[in-house]
């Protein structure tokens, strides 16, 4: 099985890595989220249901809240498959230089959340979590993975609704293409995540990396700085921001040419 590979990017000394060694990321900016249909998550200790809703929320109040960044998490429900490798299966990374052997969790499309209880996943129930791209084509991640511990000593049903929402939230920032983070205060750190209560700027500056927008160059709104939001995201003071900065610049210039023509009308005169 290959490793994980994970890429400092070190320009303005952010303390965030990626998954993969080329920066791989959705190709699609609505990324949706599901749940095995055959997941019992019995020693997990929360039912699919529960567990999907609480992958959504969390994803909501992290991911979903970066402005800069052009993605968003939607629910999708039942992953409906038979396949017991999501179960007992390990997770393999497989891009166009691997193989991942039988036994292996199957490649998917968009986030597939599963409770696994195989040993190499999970050798303690202190690992509550695992999750990577294990569907990749080159610079672009087509599905990820993210297995909960469900060993019959799992931890996860001691963590509260609240906690369990900031889990499943670090392991969606893994799905997208995100490593874990050198910032203590970062939500993307390794460790006391259900502690957190936000993001930390290096998580937005790794969401942003991977999910960048694109300038909008439409007639003169690229002029005025616009930025190609979606509309279902409510960025009304960036609008402002790019309104008021188109204004002041249109002003700007009117004074200077109504400046240049005073003198040159004074010149005249004087002559």
């Amino acid at each position: 099985m290959k490793q994980l590979i994970l890429l400092l990017i070190s320009f303005k000394s952010y303390a965030f890595f990626l998954i993969t060694n080329n920066g791989a990321a959705f190709n699609s900016n609505k990324v949706k989220i599901y749940i095995s249909s055959n997941s019992t998550c019995t020693n997990a200790g929360w039912t699919k249901s529960d567990i999907l809703n609480m992958a959504v929320d969390g994803a909501k109040d992290t991911w979903n809240k970066v402005g800069r960044a052009d993605i968003t998490v939607k629910k999708g429900g039942e992953y409906n498959t038979s396949d017991g490798d999501f179960l007992t299966g390990e997770l393999c990374v497989a891009d166009s230089d691997t193989t991942c052997a039988a036994g292996t969790v199957p490649k998917v499309s968009n986030i597939i959340i599963a409770c696994n209880n195989n040993g190499t996943n999970f050798p303690s129930n202190s690992v509550l979590a695992i999750s990577a791209p294990n569907n990749i084509s080159g610079t672009k991640i087509r599905g990820s993975v993210i297995l909960l511990n469900d060993r019959a000593d799992s931890q996860l049903g001691s963590f509260s609704k609240s906690e369990m929402e900031k889990i499943l939230a670090h392991e969606i920032g893994h799905a997208l293409g995100i490593g874990h983070s050198e910032d203590k205060d970062a939500f993307m750190y390794h460790t006391e995540i259900q502690n957190k209560s936000k993001l930390a700027k290096d998580d937005i500056y790794a969401l942003s990396h991977l999910y960048p927008y694109s300038i909008d160059d439409m007639s003169c709104l690229g002029f005025l700085g616009s930025i190609n939001y979606p509309s279902n995201k409510n960025y009304w003071n960036n609008g402002l921001m790019a309104l008021s900065i188109g204004f002041l610049s249109i002003i700007l210039a009117l004074s200077f040419f109504q400046y240049a023509w005073a003198r040159l009308s004074n010149n005249q005169q004087k002559v």
